[in-house]
């Protein structure tokens, strides 16, 4: 029974040690003639790329490499990511503390009360100390502000002593005298401007 399909029956080397194959006696791939096999490449020796069929142990050994550093950098920003969302969420129990302290400030109506230290209530059975320094600007009932408190936020938290400087605008703390002072130079500066 005659076979019509290509089939090598065995490869042996060539005289330059590339394998050719052998094929059975008359049986040749269906509508190919010779010159189209050679053209195929039929008779040809197998080139390097066709021979291999694995990756080498040095290709394997790079690939690692890259992989290895790649994760690398990714677990390092994932780190990163996640001690600023701590940061963050640390920031925001603080902030809650410090904006209480900032409030009672702004409630409170004499100057002579603020620059003493005074004791609050914080959430979570925490404890709060703070004073604030008033300096007068060169503004009217201008002042510039520096907050100084002591957080003992409870529940096992370290102590934290936060410092702020921010500008506030207070007619009660200004003495009448002072105001109209800073008022009519301000006047005067106004005056002399030409528009």
């Amino acid at each position: 029974m005659q076979m019509n399909f290509f089939r090598p029956l065995a490869m042996n080397p060539t005289p330059r040690g590339f394998p050719r194959f052998v094929w059975r006696r008359g049986h040749q791939p269906r509508g190919l003639s010779a010159a189209q096999l050679r053209l195929r490449g039929a008779d040809r020796p197998a080139s390097n790329f066709e021979k291999a069929r694995a990756f080498s142990l040095v290709e394997v050994l790079v690939a690692l490499a890259i992989f290895a550093l790649a994760s690398m950098v990714l677990v390092g920003a994932f780190v990163n990511v996640l001690n600023a969302q701590n940061t963050a969420l640390r920031r925001d129990e603080n902030g809650a503390a410090v904006r209480l302290i900032r409030e009672a400030l702004y409630a409170e109506p004499l100057l002579e009360n603020i620059e003493r230290w005074n004791d609050i209530k914080l959430p979570d059975d925490g404890r709060g100390r703070w004073q604030a320094t008033v300096e007068p600007t060169t503004v009217a009932d201008l002042f510039q502000v520096t907050l100084e408190a002591e957080l003992d936020l409870g529940r096992g938290k370290d102590r934290l002593t936060v410092t702020e400087t921010f500008r506030l605008l207070r007619p009660t703390w200004s003495l009448a005298v002072d105001r109209e002072t800073l008022r009519s130079d301000a006047r005067s500066k106004l005056a002399e401007r030409k528009f």
